[in-house]
């Protein structure tokens, strides 16, 4: 029987996008539940898994448009074969070029095994006369990729006084997702008047709330307590008394949303998404911890749905899980406001007539200043700092 492989509904406003790659070959024996291609749309990545074993026939090569529904390869799966590398549950590694009808790289010999590596890493090891066998891959099951294979050149390369070659800068095209933040960002560099006020948070107490509590707040509720789900909490309680923050200007109007519906933002390899937890005000900081984990692991899983992004009426962002010291983080389209966390670290500060080392973070609080006052923005930032210094006026809600 012949299966078709179309590609699937991204939501309702969604009806086409880029087939990023594939990560499977034309004529390659898959098994099903195997993820074959990687679809982007311009709010999120999909993978697309078989739905069945047998042999994979590849009509549409990566790095083009396609349409939803599109049919883009088709599996027999009467077809005979075996695939010994990749079981069901494992991902294969991304292809960033379209798959190569080669089956054997002219740098191996006859008698040598085709190892494990993307059609990428082939092409840059006959590139460089490199085998294979020889070097270590660092993805999972020993996958070679074209950073290994670099690498590999890199180190063996004797060093050389001669002046550097000059080489033809490499170009490449934006993904749809990279598209879609820098359209997002001039809009609102275009539409908004933009004010950044900052403050600063000692986070002593929350440590120690973590450090007292964090293991049977786990064993309760299945996940970890972490700050995000506390400066959520404190988002939303202090934005109750300063409800300009979570408005935004349509026109000549002010709309007011009809809850707390904040957008978290999340990393991925293929740039920034933020799903939105919605009504914020209505959970514990518990159901919170839970969301975002539900979301971190459908962005993991390249299964997050433009649906899961809509609807955010403010945004919260961590640069400190990268090193940021401080930033000015700038809004999405239809929100007038975004908090920006950073790196906690230990730095001295004046404590009751003391100078005390104590762990700090800057937060940053980016607005637009059509909307929202300087007075507003300096009390609702301070709110936080309050409500995060004494974590006992979030259960309280005072």
């Amino acid at each position: 029987m012949i299966i078709d492989i179309t590609i699937p509904e991204a939501g309702e406003s969604i009806t086409e996008g880029f087939l990023a790659s594939w990560s499977v070959s034309d004529g390659d024996f898959v098994v099903e539940g195997q993820v074959l291609l990687e679809f982007e749309t311009d709010k999120t990545t999909l993978d697309v898994s078989a739905p069945a074993s047998g042999r994979i026939s590849i009509t549409t090569e990566a790095g083009v448009d396609v349409q939803v529904s599109q049919v883009v390869a088709k599996i027999d799966t009467e077809a005979q074969g075996e695939n010994k590398q990749i079981t069901p549950t494992e991902k294969a590694p991304k292809a960033t070029s379209p798959p190569s009808k080669s089956t054997t790289p002219p740098v191996q010999k006859d008698d040598e095994a085709i190892p494990r590596s993307t059609p990428s890493a082939r092409q840059e090891g006959e590139r460089h006369n490199v085998n294979l066998n020889q070097i270590q891959g660092s993805e999972r099951g020993g996958m070679r990729t074209k950073s290994d294979v670099l690498e590999s050149v890199k180190s063996s390369s004797p060093l050389s006084t001669s002046p550097p070659q000059n080489h033809e800068a490499r170009r490449e095209p934006l993904s749809r997702i990279r598209r879609a933040i820098a359209s997002n960002l001039k809009r609102t560099k275009e539409e908004l008047v933009l004010l950044t006020t900052f403050n600063e948070v000692d986070m002593s107490a929350a440590k120690a709330l973590r450090s007292r509590h964090g293991e049977a707040f786990l064993q309760r509720h299945g996940v970890k307590l972490g700050y995000m789900g506390l400066f959520l909490k404190a988002v939303a309680h202090s934005m109750e008394q300063y409800p300009q923050i979570n408005a935004h200007i349509e026109g000549e109007d002010a709309v007011y949303p009809d809850g707390i519906h904040i957008s978290v933002a999340v990393s991925t390899p293929k740039g920034l998404v933020t799903p939105v937890i919605r009504h914020v005000q209505s959970l514990s900081i518990a159901q919170i911890e839970q969301t975002i984990r539900h979301y971190a692991e459908k962005a993991m899983g390249k299964s997050l749905l433009p649906q899961d992004m809509e609807g955010g009426s403010f945004t919260v962002t961590n640069g400190g899980v990268f090193g940021s010291m401080m930033s000015t983080p700038l809004p999405s389209p239809g929100q007038s406001a975004i908090l920006g966390m950073h790196a906690i670290l230990d730095r001295p500060i004046a404590h009751d007539g003391q100078v005390e080392i104590h762990p700090m973070m800057y937060v940053a609080l980016s607005y637009d200043h059509r909307l929202v006052d300087g007075r507003e923005a300096v009390g609702f930032l301070k709110g936080i700092k309050e409500a995060i210094e004494d974590p006992q006026r979030l259960l309280l809600e005072v």
